[in-house]
C-alpha cells in the first residue's frame, strides 16, 4: 500500500480517537468561555457529573474551565440545586435552599462557592469536595454550578450539572398550585403563575392553560377587566422547583384586589386542575408599577362615577325644580 495512504489513513484514525476520548464541554453562554467537566470515570455522559450509589462521605469533582476571549474573567462558580425557567428549560441560576418546593437537600449545603481569576488564552482547574447527605436520596436530587463574571465584562452564564441519586430509579412529578407572584421584567409588570413540583424527578412536555380574572363590580355590567389566558408547553420541568406560568401586562398596570385563578396541566396520562383566589394588595401595586415605564392606566371607573355624579346631580336639579313648583 502506498506510504501516503497509509499515513493518511492513521491521521483520520487518531483524529477520531481524540475525538471520541476528548472531554465534552457543556454549553456555555459566558463569550469565550468553555466550561468542562472532568469526568474520572468511564461513564458514557461527559456533560456533567452523576454520583450513583449510597449518598455517604466526599466526592471530588473537577470542573476546567479555558478562556478563549480577549479580556480577563473574574467568575464565580456557584453550587445550586435545578429550577425551571419561564420557557421550560432547566437552569442553575437562582439560590436554592433546603424545603423549597419538597427539596430535602439542598446542594450549595454539600460544598462551598469558588472564585478563579482566568487570563485570556489561559484556563484553570477548580476541584470541589462535594460532602454527600447521610440520609437517603429518594429520586434525583438535581443540583449544578452556575457560572459567572463578577465584574460582568463577560455577559451571560455557564452551568455545569451534577446529578445525584441513591437507587438511579425514575420518578414522576406532581403539579400543585404554589402562590401568586408579581415582577418587572423589561420595565413591564407581569403577573406570575407559580405552580411547582414537589417531587424529585424531571418532568417533560408538561402542557399548561391558565387564567387570571381580577374581580370588579363593574363585571356585572360586563364592563369589568378581561380574564388572562396562557396556554404554554414547559418541555422540561425540574425536580423539586417551581414552574411560573407568566402574564406580561405590557402597558396595563397592576391593580389592586382579588384575583381568581383557573387552570390545568398535563403531562403524559396525568392532569392537574387548579383553582384560587389571591389579593394583590395597594402597596404590592405601587411598587411594581412605580418601577415600570410606559403605563396607560384605564380610566373607565372615573368615567363611570362622573357619569353617575352628573346624572345626580340633574336628578337633584329636577327634583328641586319640581319640588319648588309644588309649594
Amino acid at each position: 500500500m502506498n506510504k501516503k495512504i497509509i499515513y493518511f489513513i492513521s491521521i483520520i484514525f487518531f483524529a477520531l480517537v481524540t475525538f471520541i476520548i476528548k472531554p465534552q464541554a457543556v454549553k456555555a453562554d459566558l463569550n469565550g468561555i468553555t466550561v468542562t467537566p472532568l469526568i474520572e470515570n468511564d461513564s458514557d455522559v461527559t456533560d456533567r457529573f452523576q454520583i450513583v450509589g449510597k449518598s455517604k462521605g466526599v466526592r471530588t469533582l473537577k470542573i476546567s474551565i479555558s478562556n478563549f476571549g480577549v479580556r480577563k474573567a473574574n467568575l464565580r462558580v456557584v453550587p445550586t440545586n435545578a429550577t425551571t425557567s419561564m420557557d421550560g428549560k432547566i437552569v442553575y441560576t437562582q439560590n436554592v435552599k433546603a424545603g423549597q418546593y419538597g427539596l430535602k437537600y439542598a446542594f450549595s449545603d454539600m460544598t462551598k462557592p469558588q472564585t478563579v481569576l482566568v487570563r485570556p488564552n489561559k484556563t484553570k482547574d477548580l476541584t470541589f469536595k462535594v460532602k454527600l447527605p447521610s440520609g437517603n436520596i429518594k429520586g434525583l436530587l438535581l443540583g449544578g454550578f452556575n457560572i459567572y463574571d463578577t465584574g460582568n465584562q463577560v455577559p451571560g452564564n455557564a452551568d455545569v450539572p451534577v446529578w445525584i441519586t441513591d437507587d438511579n430509579k425514575p420518578v414522576g412529578g406532581i403539579l400543585s398550585l404554589h402562590n401568586l407572584g408579581l415582577d418587572v421584567i423589561r420595565k413591564k409588570p407581569h403577573i406570575i403563575i407559580n405552580l411547582q413540583n414537589k417531587e424529585p424527578g424531571i418532568m417533560k412536555n408538561v402542557i399548561v392553560h391558565m387564567t387570571v380574572k381580577r374581580k370588579s363590580w363593574l363585571d356585572r355590567f360586563n364592563l369589568g377587566p378581561k380574564k388572562m389566558q396562557v396556554d404554554t408547553t414547559y418541555p422540561k420541568v425540574a425536580p423539586n422547583s417551581r414552574i411560573p406560568v407568566d402574564f406580561d401586562q405590557n402597558t396595563t398596570p397592576i391593580q389592586a384586589g382579588k384575583y381568581v385563578v383557573k387552570g390545568a396541566a398535563r403531562s403524559g396520562k396525568a392532569t392537574w386542575t387548579f383553582h384560587k383566589t389571591y389579593t394583590i394588595t395597594q402597596e404590592q401595586a405601587n411598587d411594581i408599577n412605580k418601577r415600570c415605564k410606559g403605563l396607560i392606566y384605564n380610566k373607565t371607573t372615573t368615567y363611570i362615577l362622573i357619569v353617575c355624579v352628573l346624572v345626580s346631580i340633574i336628578f337633584l336639579i329636577f327634583w328641586a325644580i319640581w319640588y319648588s313648583g309644588r309649594s
